[in-house]
């Protein structure tokens, strides 16, 4: 959503930051790995792409950084800018290319030690097997393979700020943030008049051309994403209750735009693995099942980040101390963790 001159600017402070950082801060405990891929991902093409590489450079590591195939250019930028700004370019090489036949033969090459990844569950369990075929068992990987993430509101919760900050959650981006809301469990006493608030709020989004102010939701990334997230919702379509779709693109546009769609389905195992883009689930509990509810959470096997909307403390205390989860937000929305200022990162299968 930036221009090139706005992310430059932003790579040029990251440049900075890691000039001070790799000269004032960082003593090592041990040795450095040696040669490290990074394998960054197209949903924040430069900031995790900067993060992965800055953080192998300023521990000591030669670096490959492979970014993903849809977003080379504005890695390139990057990359270009730390070479000016004095990282040798025998330190950090560029690797652009897909991940068959690019990223699997740099993972299994002899000479990388350690991986660094953001992507998806499925090629991170590719990447480990591809490590251990490769007789590279006791290399480093450093995965975040986002999260079925999931937003709890009970009965005391203020439903106007909770269907606000789901909204948000679940269709900022499209949808294709790692920290976006995946299903938000609603206590059955105010599931109806969230699901009808939450219907009002869904027809007001404006899906678009995303260069326009009005516009709240984009495309997804590509023709492959969109045929997955379709799929999955005309699977649904059968089986759960269609609660609110958002209106059809507006204007003349083409691309891979994806309505948004809220769908109340029966039970958290409905949903095995995540659908990265604007699909948001709601099911119901009971307010004496909110610890089982939480250990349903914690069984998806994912920890990335979690919602709750509540205005009891106790609750509050009770879910957080139950919860294994990296990052939980309480009466907001949960997205957008403000960088050097709220840490974030995931449990489990989030890293």
């Amino acid at each position: 959503g930036k221009t090139i001159p706005d992310a430059v600017a932003e790579v040029r402070e990251a440049v900075d930051f890691l000039r001070y950082y790799a000269g004032e801060c960082v003593r090592l405990s041990g040795a450095p790995l040696g040669v490290v891929a990074c394998i960054s991902p197209w949903n924040f093409p430069l900031a995790i792409f900067v993060g992965q590489v800055s953080a192998a450079l300023a521990a000591g590591n030669a670096v490959i950084a492979k970014p993903a195939e849809q977003t080379p250019v504005i890695a390139h930028h990057a990359v270009t800018l730390l070479h000016e700004a004095g990282v040798p370019r025998g330190a950090l090489q560029f690797l652009p290319g897909d991940g068959p036949s690019v990223g699997g033969p740099l993972v299994a090459d002899p000479r990388v030690r350690g991986v660094v990844f953001t992507g998806s569950t499925e090629v991170a369990q590719i990447i480990n097997r591809g490590l251990v075929s490769a007789g590279k068992g006791d290399a480093a990987l450093i995965a975040e393979t986002g999260g079925i993430n999931v937003m709890i509101v009970d009965s005391t919760a203020l439903l106007e700020q909770a269907v606000r900050d789901a909204v948000a959650s679940a269709f900022q981006s499209a949808g294709q943030r790692c920290s976006a809301c995946r299903v938000v469990c609603v206590q059955e006493d105010v599931a109806d008049r969230f699901n009808e608030m939450l219907s009002g709020a869904m027809a007001e989004l404006v899906v678009g051309d995303p260069a326009r102010l009005s516009t709240d939701v984009g495309p997804v990334i590509d023709e492959e994403a969109r045929g997955v997230i379709l799929r999955h919702v005309e699977a649904l379509r059968t089986k759960a209750k269609i609660i609110a779709e958002a209106l059809a693109p507006t204007g003349s546009v083409n691309g891979t735009f994806v309505r948004p769609v809220a769908i109340e389905i029966a039970s958290l195992s409905e949903l095995t693995r995540e659908v990265f883009g604007p699909v948001l689930h709601v099911v119901r509990f009971r307010a004496a099942e909110i610890e089982k509810l939480v250990n349903a959470v914690n069984a998806l096997g994912y920890g990335l980040t979690l919602g709750l909307h509540t205005r009891i403390d106790e609750t509050m205390h009770a879910v957080v101390a139950r919860a294994r989860i990296g990052n939980i937000y309480v009466n907001r929305n949960q997205i957008g963790a403000v960088v050097g200022v709220q840490p974030f990162g995931g449990d489990g299968l989030s890293g």
